[in-house]
């Protein structure tokens, strides 16, 4: 009788060890800023613009394109924030723990201004 018991704790033990377990931990973070506003001439601020482009349009001139929609007279894009979202993924298995990175965004903010002649 022992030894059943002992061979069934050996085996759901060895289950456990095997089976592993995985987490998931999203960090928002500063990435980038820019924070000034033009020093000469006249200007009319016309507003926050949030923007959450992909992997292959992370650029001022596609921040500046989605700020034109939101904002039609948009002349440039100041004050520009860049955070980042990044999500990681944990993973406990038999060979220790491991840790990778599955995916990032970034989220750039910034204030749509219109130059006034």
């Amino acid at each position: 009788m022992k030894k059943r018991i002992v061979l069934v704790m050996t085996i759901v033990l060895f289950a456990l060890v095997f089976s592993g377990c995985a987490t998931q931990r999203v960090a928002v973070r500063p990435f980038s800023a820019s924070v000034s506003f033009p020093a000469e001439g006249t200007y009319k601020i016309l507003g926050r613009v949030d923007y959450a482009p992909s992997q292959n349009t992370a650029g001022y001139l596609d921040f500046l394109a989605y700020a034109k929609t939101v904002h039609a007279e948009t002349d440039d894009v100041v004050n520009i924030l860049v955070d980042t979202e990044e999500t990681y993924t944990t993973t406990s298995g038999p060979f220790g723990l491991s840790v990778a990175l599955e995916k990032a965004v970034y989220m750039m903010s910034g204030i749509a201004i219109q130059y006034l002649p």
